[in-house]
């Protein structure tokens, strides 16, 4: 038997919902965490609120087709039995656009549901507080369909890094005061304006 193997290089998928032309939520809430800090800049990105990037790291590519397989499975398989909408479309609030994964419409609440697959082992995110990205991201989504109320449902793909390497997935049930909802909400539009003021003070 003869066998070769060589490498392959994977393109990173069309988004499956056409996306608003403007400043989308993703967009800023990467901006925010490059220009603090809680993103580690790998040198070549600058931070800008353009939700359109150019991934050429296959690595990185590897990553997003990961994590879209489990986004397409958990909510087209799993979710859509419990009566969970995948990706409802496109919400434009304030001028912000954005795409939650799932959306849980109920007699009493509607609930955002968000689906993510990572290397952090489980025992970094402990109780979800200090998940600054991810949370920010899901209060957004919460101020665009008038909630409070979310789950953020997470695949640990290398669980908590004991050996033998076992995958996990957990979610979280999460509650957000209206404060929380329009504070983070005053934040992300506050700062789209700044950025896009002082674009326009450079011209």
């Amino acid at each position: 038997m003869e066998a070769v193997c060589q490498d392959v290089e994977l393109l990173v998928p069309p988004p499956s919902i056409p996306r608003g032309k403007g400043v989308h939520v993703s967009g800023i809430i990467r901006d925010i965490a490059l220009s603090t800090g809680v993103l580690k800049s790998d040198g070549i990105e600058e931070p800008s609120m353009s939700d359109v990037r150019m991934i050429t790291d296959p690595v990185a590519i590897l990553r997003i087709c990961i994590g879209l397989s489990w986004e397409e499975y958990y909510l087209g398989v799993f979710l859509k039995r419990k009566g969970i909408l995948k990706h409802p479309g496109e919400i434009c609030v304030d001028g912000i656009y954005m795409q939650p994964d799932g959306v849980e419409r109920g007699v009493m609440i509607t609930r955002v549901h968000e689906v993510k697959a990572t290397y952090k082992s489980i025992n970094t995110v402990g109780d979800m507080r200090g998940q600054w990205l991810w949370l920010t991201q899901v209060k957004a989504y919460c101020k665009g369909l008038n909630t409070t109320y979310a789950k953020i449902h997470v695949l640990f793909l290398c669980g908590d890094y004991k050996m033998p390497i076992r995958p996990m997935v957990k979610e979280w049930t999460l509650e957000f005061t209206q404060h929380e909802i329009d504070d983070n909400w005053a934040m992300l539009r506050d700062y789209r304006d700044y950025r896009e003021g002082r674009c326009i003070s450079q011209i």
